[in-house]
């Protein structure tokens, strides 16, 4: 092989392995950020078992509530299933709530004067006696508990699309004026665009909320769910199984706030646009 051969088949070989090292640079990165949250959480566990002194139906050691998670899985996934049903339509309820009282009081200022004070009374209300008058009047099935996670997370949505919705270029309103634009246009072109960065921040917030609150509506009065799985394994004195559920609860609560996350996180054009600069 020639002297020009050989320099160009270095040439060719080193981006490869330029390449190659950093392909296992980005792998090695994300063994670490994944690794340490998970190794600092399983050293605090065990530091509290040792320190405490808790029995082990109180504080059970991580490997027995993975034992718990893979022996009673039948069991955890068949009320994940509708814990997951009560929180997804709780979460769309929420949604379609805050958001058409957002539109609602932008549209008529008044309807704030009148509907808002109802709203933060109601946020404020305690879950404890929201749910037991619900059951009181609804009973204890499905409906009850999606009521619930709706008025639990219809708030942040009203709040930040309201917010989103006056967060409009005033120059922006004026040229539409100017171009004698429809209401529907004005919303449509303009306050919807700038308000979509707040409902996004809204939804990381409900979405993973909806599945707690419907966790603990359920450990209050359902004989379905995870919250009643709970209850079950408080019974029993099984705290490997309350630990299983807990796990459960926040892996999904976690995967919707990361699923929420990466799709808002595209819709979010101001981020973008200030990240491409």
């Amino acid at each position: 092989m020639s002297a020009v051969e050989e320099q160009s088949a270095v040439a060719t070989t080193m981006p490869n392995i330029r390449e190659t090292g950093s392909i296992w640079r980005r792998v090695f990165g994300i063994a670490i950020r994944v690794a340490l949250p998970i190794l600092s959480i399983l050293g605090i566990w065990y530091l509290a078992i040792y320190s405490s002194g808790l029995p082990a139906f109180v504080l059970p050691r991580p490997e027995r509530v993975l034992q718990a998670l893979i022996g009673d899985w039948q069991l955890i996934g068949l009320h994940l299933m509708y814990t997951l049903q009560v929180a997804v339509i709780g979460f769309i309820m929420a949604n379609v709530v805050g958001i058409g009282l957002a539109i609602l009081f932008v549209s008529f200022p008044v309807g704030r004067l009148i509907v808002m004070p109802a709203a933060i009374t109601l946020r404020n209300i305690p879950y404890v006696a929201l749910v037991t008058v619900l059951a009181l009047a609804m009973g204890d099935g499905i409906a009850t508990k999606i009521v619930v996670v709706t008025l639990a997370g219809f708030f942040p949505v009203l709040v930040n699309t309201y917010r989103g919705l006056l967060a409009v270029d005033t120059i922006v309103l004026d040229r539409m004026r100017i171009l004698d634009a429809s209401w529907w246009q004005v919303f449509s072109k303009v306050r919807f665009p700038y308000s979509i960065p707040y409902i996004v921040a809204a939804q990381e917030i409900t979405g993973s909320a909806s599945i707690v609150v419907a966790i603990a509506v359920e450990w209050m009065i359902s004989r379905t769910g995870l919250g009643y799985v709970i209850n079950q394994g408080m019974m029993q004195y099984r705290g490997d199984l309350v630990y299983a559920v807990a796990l459960t609860a926040a892996l999904m609560s976690f995967g919707a706030y990361t699923l929420i996350h990466h799709f808002g996180s595209r819709l979010d054009w101001e981020s973008n646009s200030s990240t491409r600069r």
